[in-house]
């Protein structure tokens, strides 16, 4: 932890003070939250559904899978908390695509969160052309979470085929964006109780399924691997992702992208007024070639 508190002062250093305060999760959770032009179901259970922004025009149209976060546990919103950014993609002609899940304590955890996230994903490929989707240009994006979501369902084509989350991909993302994501949960996992409270992570990531859940253990498949972090964020801090990246040497895969922001925290990174958003909405953009 001493190696970690040294890269968060000497980043801090780097960047000088801070111009504006990071967006707190009370203003966070406050933001208006339109509906979705629909909502789909994959499954029996309220958390099993996918709210659907569609652009303007007759398509096909490039898309942003968003998985939210929330410490992978139900006392917090569900996708509804990502609703916020359906305009603020389809203004700039992108779908949003955003998945619901079972968190940890509500019949989730192991294997129920990943087989829901997987199965989100096949649905997309199942209702693309009804939607005018293109498949050939998709973005997925998770924050916090959803982050460490994200990471993982681009690599769940590298578990053995012996695991129930094995599962080949039906289409390969342009790119994989974790906004103040976990990519590996063997050096994460001791500070989720303390974050999201006592059982999430014995449910979620169980010792002896650690290498089936965590990203850093796996191969991802996407086109790129970029990891945003708040040098400000106080929830999942930008060591996070250097111990993602640091983990991924040994893999057959390009390096992961890392891209500190100045002056953003935790929130910041999906708070459409904040300038830590511009900065992901261009990743996106970039990632999709949307002009």
């Amino acid at each position: 932890m001493k190696r970690c508190a040294a890269f968060v002062m000497a980043t801090a250093l780097a960047v000088g003070p801070a111009l504006a305060d990071p967006v707190e999760l009370a203003i966070f959770r406050d933001l208006p939250r339109p509906e979705p032009t629909l909502q789909v179901a994959y499954g029996e259970a309220a958390a099993q559904g996918i709210d659907v922004f569609l652009p303007d025009g007759p398509g096909p149209h490039p898309v942003a899978v968003l998985i939210h976060g929330g410490c992978w546990s139900a006392t917090t919103a569900g996708r509804q908390q990502m609703r916020h950014l359906g305009p603020a993609l389809t203004r700039r002609g992108i779908a949003v695509w955003s998945v619901g899940y079972r968190r940890a304590n509500e019949a989730g955890g192991y294997p129920g969160t990943y087989q829901d996230v997987s199965a989100a994903l096949d649905q997309l490929v199942a209702d693309a052309p009804t939607h005018r989707l293109d498949l050939s240009r998709v973005v997925l994006a998770g924050h916090s979470a959803g982050g460490h979501l994200a990471l993982w369902a681009v690599s769940r084509g590298s578990l053995p085929a012996a695991s129930p989350l094995h599962e080949s991909p039906r289409f390969i993302p342009r790119a994989v964006i974790s906004l103040g994501g976990v990519g590996d949960l063997a050096t994460f996992t001791r500070f989720v109780p303390v974050l999201c409270g006592p059982g999430i992570a014995e449910r979620l990531a169980p010792t002896d399924k650690l290498a089936e859940v965590s990203p850093a253990a796996l191969t991802p498949s996407a086109g790129s691997v970029v990891i945003v972090s708040g040098v400000l964020d106080r929830l999942v801090p930008p060591w996070v992702a250097y111990d993602y990246a640091r983990a991924l040497r040994s893999k057959p895969v390009p390096a992961p992208r890392l891209v500190d922001v100045p002056d953003a925290g935790h929130f910041d990174l999906v708070t459409p007024s904040a300038p830590a958003w511009q900065q992901v909405r261009g990743l996106i953009e970039e990632a999709l070639k949307v002009r």
